[in-house]
């Protein structure tokens, strides 16, 4: 009985060992390290390099889509060769290990060629955003925060007071300042409450308030991304506007990119990037508007076309395939107004 038991045991350590061998092994780390999603453009062809033995299939694609399909065996595993077709869509790549075992799956997305006229302008930024933003609170004399006490923190939004919406400080200011309790609606992240608060009287001043700071709108400078000569779009910045006490990304209420001119650099050092100082003119000089604040950017619509002396005819929109580490070129403009580029070395993706 015991030596059916060591052997069992020892048949179950042998196999953690094949197991933790085989986790270990270079082919099945170059396995695990293939994309989850590609992206293609029309005619563009790509390889996977499978390093466990199987078989690939694609599904949900037609020849419009994936122009061709090709599996060539190697002396372990298999390459797989995929052309985009003519058309945009997606399709789905699964591999099977020894042809029976689902153990990779890949989205493949073609997309039809697009193209774009690259930025490098400086353009001016204004933003107001969609109700205020709470950045902090205060007491009011010795009465504390009716604010802090109904819940309301930094961070929050207030977007509505007594079912009227709320556009920005001065009117939220107005809407309480005869006191009375209000029913306040706040945005927090993706959750909406309703609080009621109970505005204190400030003697210094004769009105009520509700003992919250706020914030509603920002401004500064940056540059153009993009113009899409198709349907007027832009994109700017490459990063989020983020409020700078509470780190949320503001969303817009309205917003308007505008003629900016730089005036200074602070040059960057270890640790600390670097920023344009610069100004911008009034709402005559308004280029579009700002429709939407990512984290890739701020996004909107031009008044009218958008040139760039470098690149007038624009250039094809590239794929996440064709980025790679190398030399490259950064388009902006500095204190003498033109648009340059600027010699710069890609040394690391992140997908």
């Amino acid at each position: 009985m015991k030596k059916g038991r060591s052997g069992r045991f020892a048949a179950a350590l042998l196999l953690a060992a094949a197991l933790v061998a085989v986790g270990m092994s270079p082919p099945l780390r170059a396995f695990e390290s293939l994309p989850d999603a590609l992206y293609l453009k029309s005619g563009a062809q790509t390889q996977l390099e499978f390093t466990l033995p199987g078989r690939a299939e694609i599904e949900g694609a037609d020849a419009a889509v994936i122009s061709s399909f090709d599996q060539s065996a190697g002396s372990l595993g298999s390459t797989v060769t995929l052309t985009a077709g003519a058309e945009a869509g997606e399709a789905t790549l699964t591999y099977r290990l020894l042809g029976l075992i689902p153990v990779k799956t890949v989205s493949v997305t073609v997309e039809t060629e697009k193209t774009l006229i690259p930025g490098g302008q400086s353009v001016g930024v204004a933003l107001l955003t969609e109700g205020v933003v709470v950045v902090g609170s205060s007491d009011i004399g010795s009465t504390p925060s009716p604010a802090r006490l109904a819940g309301i923190r930094a961070g929050d939004r207030i977007v509505r007071v007594n079912d009227t919406d709320i556009t920005g400080a001065e009117q939220l200011r107005a809407l309480i300042s005869e006191g009375g309790e209000a029913l306040v609606e706040i945005a927090r992240g993706e959750e909406t409450l309703v609080v009621s608060v109970e505005p204190a009287l400030d003697v210094s001043t004769g009105a009520y308030r509700l003992g919250a700071w706020v914030r509603d709108s920002t401004a500064g400078i940056g540059t153009l991304s993009f113009y899409d000569p198709d349907d007027g779009g832009f994109g700017a910045l490459g990063h989020a506007i983020t409020d700078v006490d509470t780190g949320i990304v503001l969303p817009v209420g309205y917003g308007g990119i505008y003629e900016s001119s730089v005036v200074d650099v602070n040059k960057g050092k270890s640790g600390e990037p670097g920023e344009l100082l610069g100004q911008f003119f009034d709402a005559e000089t308004q280029l579009g508007e700002v429709e939407r604040n990512t984290d890739f950017g701020i996004f909107g619509t031009t008044n009218e076309a958008v040139e760039n002396p470098l690149y007038p005819d624009g250039l094809p929109v590239g794929t996440r395939a064709d980025v790679h580490v190398g030399p490259a070129q950064i388009l902006t403009t500095l204190v003498d107004g033109e648009i340059r580029a600027y010699d710069c070395e890609i040394v690391k993706l992140t997908r």
